[in-house]
């Protein structure tokens, strides 16, 4: 998650994980300062555009979630965030790149969603998507939290049934969102043509990162009492990677992981009294190429000059890795 603050003190472990125990203070999230408001600002639910649709759809037990496509194109590309981030992070380039989001709009239909407990952290009110000071809730319905990852995936499946998006798709994923997309493509393999894996965390940073500092890092959440009436995102790691293992294999499709430039998430220095924290970081890293060289044909990119948020700092390097995955698959 990007823009919510925490203090440093707190940064690296007490509030997340090897997806996230860094990210959060790489990006500045945190659930000391959270200003989250009612309602989120963004296109209304039932907008219509050309080649583009923004609304909400209904998923079974009164729950609904929000769903946003442009483009027009096969086959289609699924945009998965990071933990705590909504749908919007793709739209935003912090570079005068254009943006994830609608650029692979140009050649094929993309579509993004806000998971349950995620936040908004971008503005368009000057026409272009910007960062915004603090966050908003996300889009969606609420859900229970801890989740377990496998819900997840089930509600990902349920969407895009709901929404009639056809597949199979090519999934991109950032960090946690990279996780939760591996999970989908072995629960359902005839619905993925490629993955595109942006930064994330994968199984082989369990045992990389050793016992104590993974057992600090395994629970990701936010102090629930940041945003009263919303329940922020909550997981497990732990949960996250056994059922990865445990769930089939992964489909014969291509496959690149996007990685930032070196083990450190973040510009800012490790705080004192986060001593595992550069374990943690260093094992989240390597474990993606560890994870790769499993997985055949696999392609790692490492994306020099960058931090975690590989998407915002050179949407660029993660376009032109859909269309490679696209043009092999």
């Amino acid at each position: 998650m990007q823009e919510l603050r925490p203090t440093r003190s707190r940064r690296y472990v007490a509030a997340v994980t090897v997806a996230l125990a860094i990210a959060l203070a790489a990006s500045g999230c945190s659930s000391a300062d959270v200003v989250v408001s009612p309602s989120a600002p963004g296109t209304a639910p039932g907008t219509t555009r050309s080649a583009s649709t923004a609304d909400t759809v209904g998923i079974g037990g009164g729950r609904s979630i929000y769903v946003e496509c442009q483009g027009t194109g096969s086959p289609t590309v699924v945009l998965q965030s990071g933990f705590g981030n909504a749908g919007d992070i793709w739209t935003r380039s912090d570079t005068g790149e254009p943006a994830v989001f609608p650029t692979l709009a140009e050649s094929n239909r993309v579509c993004l969603y806000d998971r349950p407990g995620s936040v908004i952290t971008t503005t368009s009110a000057t026409g272009t998507p910007t960062k915004m000071e603090g966050a908003v809730r996300g889009r969606s319905g609420s859900a229970a939290m801890p989740r377990d990852p496998a819900e997840v995936v089930t509600e990902l499946h349920d969407v895009l049934a709901a929404a009639d998006i056809p597949g199979p798709y090519v999934l991109v994923g950032h960090s946690l969102g990279g996780a939760f997309n591996v999970l989908y493509a072995r629960t359902y393999p005839d619905e993925v043509s490629a993955l595109v894996v942006v930064d994330s965390p994968l199984p082989p940073a369990r045992e990389i990162a050793g016992t104590e500092a993974w057992e600090r890092a395994a629970l990701m959440s936010i102090d629930p009492g940041a945003v009263p009436g919303y329940e922020l995102e909550s997981y497990d790691n732990g949960v996250l990677f056994d059922e990865i293992e445990g769930a089939g294999p992964l489909p014969d499709v291509p496959v690149i992981v996007v990685r930032r430039s070196g083990p450190k998430m973040s510009d800012d220095p490790i705080p004192e009294g986060a001593p595992l924290a550069g374990a943690i970081e260093k094992a989240q890293w390597e474990g993606q190429a560890a994870w790769a060289s499993g997985v055949p044909g696999a392609e790692v990119i490492t994306v020099e000059g960058t931090t975690h948020y590989i998407q915002n700092q050179r949407p660029d390097a993660v376009v032109d890795a859909v269309r490679a995955v696209i043009a092999r698959s």
